[in-house]
């Protein structure tokens, strides 16, 4: 399964320009995730997108590798890859809630450090259901599903439904310890994305959820 895992990649780094390594070795990331696994480990799902021509129609590929802390999600993604995530495209950033409660400033200084990384990502946090869950829901509207996700959470932000905090302003929050919150995402019975109230910090450690009941 791993050695077909890689080639696809492989494949679709053909696809998008690769000519050995450098700025072509890198994979267009429009959503992602980190969940926790049952032996301790991280585990980040990150959503690429696949075309195989001008003319064809657009399709998810995901990529999942594990580690021990957030920067070694990203360094092994980059071994498997032999080339780097490229996440100027990225919109969302899913976190499960055992992750979320452990602390997430590591997380926020390891998605700080990658150089390409749009300061206004939204991170939300998944609710009863886990961040890999999240980032793979299929699209009702929109055909891929990391832009609806990102579609949703704009949407509901602008409408003040929200919590909106990009990643650079929940940085500043952790760095003076503010307390703040995040939207909190669950799935309905039919497997689509829909709010759930919000994830409240301290410390930039999780303390629970409030709102968002029976929405599902």
């Amino acid at each position: 399964m791993k050695r077909m895992l890689i080639l696809i990649v492989a494949v679709l780094l053909a696809c998008v320009g690769g000519k050995g390594r450098g700025a072509g070795d890198r994979l267009p990331i429009l959503s992602a995730g980190v969940s926790a696994s049952s032996d301790g480990q991280l585990v980040l799902t990150a959503e690429a997108v696949r075309q195989d021509s001008l003319e064809g129609s657009a399709a998810s590929l995901y990529l999942t590798t594990s580690g021990s802390d957030p920067a070694a999600l990203f360094t092994g993604a980059e071994q498997l890859l032999a080339g780097q995530l490229y996440l100027s495209h990225a919109r969302t950033f899913v976190i499960d809630e055992a992750v979320a409660r452990q602390g997430i400033a590591p997380l926020i200084q390891t998605l700080l450090a990658q150089d390409d990384v749009r300061l206004t990502l939204r991170l939300a946090v998944a609710r009863d259901v886990t961040a890999d869950e999240i980032v793979r829901a299929q699209a009702v509207v929109e055909e891929i599903p990391g832009e609806a996700l990102g579609a949703l959470l704009d949407a509901h932000a602008v409408q003040g439904g929200l919590p909106d905090l990009p990643l650079c302003r929940v940085s500043d929050r952790i760095l003076s310890g503010a307390d703040f919150s995040l939207p909190a995402l669950t799935l309905t019975e039919d497997g689509r994305v829909i709010p759930a109230g919000q994830a409240d910090f301290r410390l930039g450690r999780m303390t629970g959820f409030s709102g968002g009941e029976g929405l599902a």
